[in-house]
């Protein structure tokens, strides 16, 4: 840390220059002050201190290393065995992701190819081409912020990466993996291996690891260690085509807050969304529908009273006497909609961070808006919708039970409903596939499986 600098790093300096006429580091990276993660400074008589060789075995090494490399350079370091807790916690989703491709990967006998890590150009789905890029950005971000010794913005681009991998590439893909598509594999691989090869810096062991794993051992043409891979240089990424995801995943995320502030649950069909401030592709819009399983999405405008209020420490300074007229003028829904949040009333013309602007929808629908985008779900649900729920629950415990009972991926089994869920069993090829069921036939009163 900073008071190191004189006491620590200034000796190194003075007696090596002395001694050997040369400087004995070219760059100290620091913080201010390493305090523990409370924010008071370490003290034994406090019995706040942490050893080294502790923290070494209840930590790790990697996540230390994160730990430091995580820290803003200007602000003091919180050190302790809980944000090492949340560190491990950040740490997981890569491993899962990496446990999740070798899962399905061993049910497909799948080989990469190292010559992947640097091509890719031939695929064409939206999501792997979206990842493709994706991974082009993170390379492009995390050598930008070596380049300008920022860790902390390796750190921010790694978990960003992660986060948009597990949650959004890997979730949108699942029935892909489930039915063994290589190309999906094929590109999850190339976007695994070659963030490690950005976070080898920062992460030396772990990503040496899992190196080994899901490259060394399977690819007989690669490097003995990730440390001797290079840097990779992939071509820079397509923005648009990263900004058209990125729509395509806010109205995903609108979509959900309005389930949730309707109480609808995410596994009850619904059977529109209107979309209203965004215009996806087709191959877009069919993600956000699976996604927000709705039976339709179309683009228009969503019918909602609309709400108005000042910005009252933004808009007062700036009309001062007029403020109440304006005020008056909103309240009264005597106003004027611009277009592109903004709006005009009692003469004036309102910019979007001078007002607060909510929707309300109309019966039997949910609103949810941000960032211009509005989304509308109906939320009426028939009977047939109603059953389509029922068969995504009985298919989510099914599922459940698989992995309680030690089931591999690949056993099929036997399966038996309760009687009073029969009118189910118009759904009978759908529950059969996802649960990889040889027979599926209703009696008695609980879900029974049984290895087929």
């Amino acid at each position: 840390m900073r008071e190191q600098i004189r006491l620590w790093f200034y000796s190194q300096l003075f007696m090596s220059v002395a001694l050997t006429g040369k400087a004995p580091f070219r760059r100290v990276l620091g913080y201010e002050k390493m305090l523990d993660e409370t924010g008071r400074e370490m003290h034994s008589s406090w019995g706040n201190t942490i050893d080294a060789p502790d923290a070494f075995a209840r930590m790790g090494a990697d996540v230390m290393r994160w730990q430091f490399c995580a820290q803003p350079p200007d602000r003091n370091l919180l050190f302790g065995f809980g944000p090492a807790h949340e560190i491990q916690r950040k740490l997981l989703r890569l491993w899962h992701s990496v446990t999740f491709l070798t899962q399905y990967g061993n049910v497909e006998s799948f080989s990469p190819r190292y010559t992947d890590l640097d091509g890719m150009e031939e695929v064409s789905a939206t999501l792997d081409r979206w990842l493709v890029e994706r991974t082009r950005l993170l390379v492009e971000e995390a050598t930008g912020a070596y380049e300008r010794w920022l860790t902390v913005d390796v750190i921010r681009a790694f978990e960003s990466f992660l986060d948009d991998l597990s949650n959004w590439y890997i979730r949108c893909s699942r029935r892909r993996f489930w039915e063994g598509d290589e190309t999906a594999l094929r590109v999850l691989w190339h976007a695994l291996a070659q963030s490690l090869r950005v976070i080898a810096p920062v992460l030396p062991f772990l990503s040496e690891h899992l190196w080994q794993v899901l490259v060394r051992e399977p690819c007989p043409d690669a490097p003995d260690s990730v440390h001797l891979a290079g840097w990779p240089v992939p071509p820079g990424p397509d923005a648009a085509a990263l900004v058209a995801m990125a729509d395509a995943r806010r109205i995903v995320d609108l979509g959900r807050a309005a389930r949730s502030t309707s109480g609808v649950k995410l596994r009850q069909p619904l059977a529109r969304l209107v979309v209203e401030g965004a215009s996806p592709a087709d191959d877009l819009v069919a993600i956000v529908r699976d996604e927000l399983r709705v039976k339709d999405v179309s683009l228009g405008h969503v019918e909602a009273e609309l709400v108005v209020k000042p910005n009252l420490p933004v808009l007062g300074p700036k009309l001062g006497k007029d403020l109440g007229a304006v005020r008056s003028a909103l309240a009264a829904g005597e106003f004027e909609d611009l277009g592109d949040g903004r709006f005009r009333a009692a003469g004036h013309e309102l910019s979007p961070e001078e007002v607060l602007v909510e929707r309300s929808a109309r019966d039997g629908w949910a609103i949810a808006s941000a960032d211009g985008v509005t989304v509308a779900l109906d939320t009426a649900v028939d009977e047939a919708l109603e059953r389509e729920a029922r068969v995504y629950e009985l298919i989510h415990q099914v599922n459940t039970m698989r992995k309680e009972a030690g089931l591999a991926l690949t056993d099929r089994i036997a399966l038996t409903i309760p009687s009073r869920e029969e009118d189910v069993l118009e759904h009978a090829d759908w529950i059969k596939a996802e649960t990889l069921a040889t027979s599926l036939e209703a009696a008695g009163e609980d879900v029974v499986l049984a290895r087929a």
